[in-house]
């Protein structure tokens, strides 16, 4: 068979889809690759933006080149890339109309059938068993109506198979597929073909590597999470799988392999990023495994994420003897009460503050932390703004902040508090092209950005928080160049989003 996977996400890395493709080559499968980013479902731009086109005509006209001999075309996308998983399918639909379409990950996962409006079929959960069993079924000419983990229409009923069982067994997938051959790559407008030299060039563009000014290499050692954070979707999946083992490990010596054959072939990476939610929650035994082998055959620095119930300090000190370079901690809250809608009583301020010294504590052997908080939520109020901001009081330092503005996606179990509530309206299109980086000008948010850059003194931000200023907080010249403060940078950032939209649209037209 001749599969295209399409790839819209501005992160090259793609490890689940470049799984897929392990998976489908070893089934003898030819498997091409295109990474066509679309950075209008990362950044905050104006709506005018958010409507445009992602891609230039060109651009779709050289993909439908790509994909005509293709058998299957998949798609992967999450909520915020449906617009742009729309566009992509509408192209190669007009071209090619008789190709199958197959749309995988999260949103077809979560809302399938609105998925089916645009392709052929959706894939739903993890999707290894079902696309090999529906790429051997179209080879071989057979009804492939019945292959698990599918949504198709029959007419204009839904048809909905049964999932399949997790894979528990991490170590019997290949590692992701990282050959250059056989991969496209959007890039000024223009659909090129991917060398060697192009694929570092794009691993030296990951989140990560731009920090850094590093070549990294992205990974998962895992699959699943044990929390179930009201905003992610990640306990509507786990509920796909009832009375499954839903966290899943590979082993130590799998991942090495794969970093070892990854710098076997490319030299160049000199940076590992493990995107894992959970790789703290893995044994101690394992880290210490994990950490003796990758001293001895990988040495280079790595970036990982944390959470504060998983993380201690014998852990941390493991890690960060085998080259732990930097940690990312979500905290989200310091208002017990927002903890609680968010579903993430267990980890309070308490355990938030005793992980944060454990980084603290060996932060002469590692970069500065980034610690997560979320921003913009319809049940916060100015109190817990103020919880939140005396908590970053007490963080010690060194330490940055990342502040995300709450997004409510469908079927996460915020989403459907807010439905419930009447703070949003149920399936209200517009929340798909919700923006992380989009925070409300509010005096207590510009509080919270001036200590992202964790240089204010803790004792000022608790100052500037505290109950006692919210007299002169809510008096009238207060709220009058709080009101100023606001329109100057709503000013500026419409002036910054015009510039990003004309240089798009010049782009696309020349």
């Amino acid at each position: 068979m001749d599969i295209t996977l399409i790839h819209p996400y501005p992160d090259p890395s793609a490890y689940g889809l470049r799984v897929l493709r392990a998976v489908l080559k070893r089934d003898g499968h030819r498997v091409r690759f295109v990474n066509l980013p679309d950075f209008t479902g990362d950044e905050a731009t104006v709506a005018v933006e958010r409507a445009a086109r992602r891609y230039p005509r060109r651009a779709l006209d050289q993909l439908c080149d790509v994909v005509a001999d293709s058998d299957i075309v998949g798609v992967s996308l999450m909520t915020n890339f449906f617009a742009t998983a729309v566009e992509i399918t509408t192209a190669i639909r007009r071209e090619l109309p008789e190709k199958l379409i197959v749309w995988g990950g999260i949103h077809p996962t979560i809302r399938p059938d609105e998925c089916l409006d645009h392709c052929d079929v959706a894939v739903v959960g993890e999707a290894e068993d079902s696309m090999r069993e529906l790429a051997r079924r179209v080879e071989a000419g057979e009804d492939w109506s019945d292959v698990p983990g599918l949504a198709f229409r029959r007419g204009s009923e839904l048809v909905e198979t049964a999932i399949p069982p997790l894979q528990t067994e991490l170590d019997q997938l290949p590692a992701p597929d990282i050959v250059a051959e056989d991969q496209w790559l959007l890039h000024d407008g223009e659909l090129m073909p991917v060398s060697d030299d192009v694929y570092v060039q794009m691993m030296a563009r990951t989140t990560a590597s731009a920090l850094y000014g590093k070549v990294g290499y992205q990974t998962m050692t895992s699959r699943g999470c044990p929390h179930r954070c009201a905003y992610c979707v990640n306990s509507t999946i786990r509920g796909l799988y009832p009375g499954q083992r839903y966290v899943r490990f590979r082993s130590v010596e799998s991942v090495i392999d794969e970093l070892t054959a990854v710098l076997r072939r490319y030299p160049q990476v000199d940076y590992m990023w493990f995107s894992d939610d959970v790789f703290f929650a893995r044994p101690l035994k394992d880290l210490q495994r994990f950490s003796a082998l990758y001293l001895e055959k990988i040495g280079l620095p790595f970036y990982m994420l944390a959470s504060p119930t998983s993380l201690t300090e014998e852990k941390y000190k493991t890690l960060v003897d085998a080259g732990l370079h930097h940690i990312q901690m979500g905290i989200e809250s310091g208002s017990p009460r927002i903890q609680e809608v968010f579903q993430r009583e267990r980890m309070g301020n308490d355990k938030v503050l005793k992980a944060a010294k454990i980084i603290a504590k060996y932060a002469d052997q590692t970069q500065v932390p980034y610690y997560d908080f979320i921003t913009n939520i319809p049940w916060e109020d100015d109190e817990a703004r103020r919880e939140t901001l005396q908590l970053i009081a007490q963080l010690p330092k060194p330490f940055k902040l990342q502040l995300f503005s709450l997004v409510l996606y469908p079927a996460t179990v915020a989403y459907d508090r807010a439905c419930t509530e009447g703070k949003i309206a149920p399936a209200e299109r517009e929340l798909y092209d919700g923006m992380y980086q989009v925070r409300d000008d509010t005096y207590l948010n510009l509080v919270l950005s001036l200590s992202s850059k964790g240089l204010v003194p803790g004792w000022l931000v608790a100052a500037m928080a505290d109950n006692k200023l919210g007299p002169v907080i809510s008096s009238p010249p207060v709220r009058v160049a709080e009101e100023a403060t606001r329109r100057a940078l709503k000013t500026v950032r419409r002036l910054r989003d015009f510039n990003r939209h004309y240089k798009k649209m010049t782009a696309m037209a020349s």
